[in-house]
């Protein structure tokens, strides 16, 4: 009998350290984060202006993330296939999407399986004033040019996008109600096709946002004909506004990150302060201006009220212009 009760006892022992060495191996996997590389989805080409953003923060950001930043990008089908397949994804931190303008505009121009609660939004990064651009021996010399041609030729000026339903087309379906014109929309797999597109010659202009044209703006393969922003950008200062040029017009898109729904709170705040980190640093700071970047950091709090802010304007920009399927 004496026996049977030491041995109950030491059970009994053993079962009382059970949750104290499960909640310990809990803690030590949480302190670990990131214990293997961290994936990041793209639902653009590459080359594309969300594209540039993230590629020119894996230069600095495994510094302060601790772990190497895979990007995968997943192009096509207006971002819907790459957000569709990231709804398959486990919320541990090791899955990140790029979120931005597009991800919430296309869900009010047709019916997705994900809307703006389905992921995280974690910090913006960047925010980029869409730029009329067109070939460098474009007959158009200025923003007014554009707007004279496709009042002559409604529904005749190809005007080139990154996507049906995405932000840079939003934007143009904007301008154009505002400018009184009709253009005819030509979408395309990203930001990156849209500006070979016009390098080729193959629209009359494009609506893309920097750092989409960077590059080709200073090799003279595009110009720029106006800007949407309330000011000339500091790093484009021979690039006039639509303002200037009489058209009331200042819109742009925000680029950042997002984690799929119900990732720990530690993970977030871990990827949040790791991003803001690699912005604050000096030598990514040099880079970001290389590329063309405008940094514009929204903590992870703000961020999510400016991402719903945005969804309803977007909404009832659709619903106000008819467009789409869904409403």
């Amino acid at each position: 009998m004496k026996r049977l009760l030491q041995s109950f006892i030491v059970l009994l022992a053993v079962l009382m350290l059970v949750p104290s060495m499960l909640f310990a191996e809990g803690a030590r996997e949480e302190k670990e984060y990131p214990a293997r590389e961290i994936e990041l989805m793209i639902p653009w080409s590459v080359g594309g202006a969300t594209d540039v953003v993230f590629r020119t923060f894996m230069s600095i950001l495994p510094k302060y993330l601790g772990s190497p930043l895979i990007i995968v990008n997943r192009p096509g089908g207006a971002a819907i296939p790459g957000y569709t397949e990231a709804l398959t994804k486990r919320p541990d931190g090791y899955y990140l999407v790029a979120w931005a303008t597009p991800s919430l505009t296309v869900t009010h121009m047709q019916e997705t399986p994900y809307d703006v609660n389905s992921f995280e939004p974690i910090i913006n990064l960047v925010s980029a004033p869409i730029w009329i651009l067109v070939p460098g021996n474009s007959q158009y010399q200025s923003l007014n040019d554009l707007i004279d041609d496709a009042k002559r030729r409604p529904g005749q000026v190809n005007l080139g996008n990154a996507g049906e339903g995405g932000g840079t087309h939003m934007i143009a379906l904007a301008f154009e109600s505002e400018a009184g014109v009709n253009f005819n929309h030509v979408p395309h797999a990203g930001g990156g096709p849209t500006v070979v597109s016009a390098v080729g010659g193959h629209v009359d202009a494009i609506s893309v946002g920097p750092p989409e044209g960077v590059s080709q703006l200073e090799s003279g393969d595009l110009r720029a004909l106006a800007v949407f922003s309330k000011e000339r950008l500091d790093d484009f200062p021979d690039v006039p506004t639509a303002v200037e040029q009489g058209v009331d017009f200042a819109l742009g898109q925000w680029r950042g990150v997002a984690t799929p729904k119900g990732t720990p709170d530690h993970v977030k705040q871990h990827v949040h302060d790791a991003f803001k980190a690699t912005m604050d640093d000096e030598d990514f700071q040099v880079l970001a201006k290389r590329a063309g970047l405008l940094l514009d950091y929204i903590g992870m709090e703000e961020f999510e009220e400016f991402v719903l802010d945005q969804n309803e304007m977007y909404k009832n920009l659709v619903i106000e212009h008819g467009l789409g399927e869904k409403y």
